[in-house]
């Protein structure tokens, strides 16, 4: 999966599920319950294992 060469600098992941997901997709409309956090060199593993997932539709796990 493409994503953007400064992943290599992250310092945070907050991975958060979505409570309403047929809500409008605007900001302010979107909550939801934190189900990871990831920090430091956490953070930049778990983007090096997202970047090395196929690109095709099937693998998408999130709404791009």
């Amino acid at each position: 999966m493409l994503l953007p060469p400064t992943h290599l600098k992250a310092e945070l992941i907050e991975a958060v599920r979505i409570t309403d997901p047929a809500s409008h997709l605007t900001s302010p409309s979107l909550t939801g319950d934190a189900v990871a956090i990831w920090a430091g060199s956490q953070a930049r593993q778990v983007l090096e294992l997202i970047e090395d997932m196929p690109g095709s539709e099937r693998y998408r796990c999130f709404l791009p």
